[in-house]
């Protein structure tokens, strides 16, 4: 009597795969994913951007296996990630895991030094980037918060 195998497509384990989640920069993380099926799945995780990961000091666009582990996260390692799993069997799945960094306020001012003449309106900039989002606020020498568009006595300066 002959035995015949099934071919069964890829499913991903849901209750052994990562789900979204946050972390500290510099901390290490693990993503996971397990997938089932006759043959036994391929898995490999990407990016879902399709810029390559910062992998073991390397830049590599896949990553081949159900671990992918990011020693040292930085912000640049936030994004969306995708487990994929194929095994020759329509239709190769895919499971998205979104990975955020968290990070400290990083703030650069474009100029440095502006300048007025009494009674002439200036506009003062600043770019912060940071992750949760930042509370940015100006505040004058004497620590009172700057309110857009309200006038302001002169401050000497020194």
């Amino acid at each position: 009597m002959k035995s015949f195998a099934i071919a069964v497509p890829p499913s991903i384990v849901d209750r052994e795969t990562s789900t979204d989640m946050v972390v500290r920069e510099a901390a290490n993380v693990t993503l996971t994913c397990k997938a089932q099926g006759y043959p036994e799945p391929y898995v490999m995780w990407r990016r879902e951007d399709g810029e390559d990961i910062n992998y073991n000091g390397e830049n590599v666009n896949v990553v081949d296996g159900e671990v992918l582990q990011i020693t040292k996260v930085s912000r640049l390692h936030m994004g969306a990630y995708l487990c994929i799993a194929s095994n020759g069997v329509p239709p190769s799945i895919s499971k998205r895991v979104v990975l955020r960094v968290q990070f400290p306020p990083m703030l650069s001012i474009p100029n440095q030094l502006e300048g007025a003449y009494l009674g002439q309106d200036v506009q003062l900039e600043c770019h912060t980037e940071a992750y949760p989002t930042s509370i940015n606020y100006w505040t004058t020498e004497r620590g009172d918060m700057i309110v857009s568009g309200k006038t302001y006595p002169r401050y000497p300066l020194g």
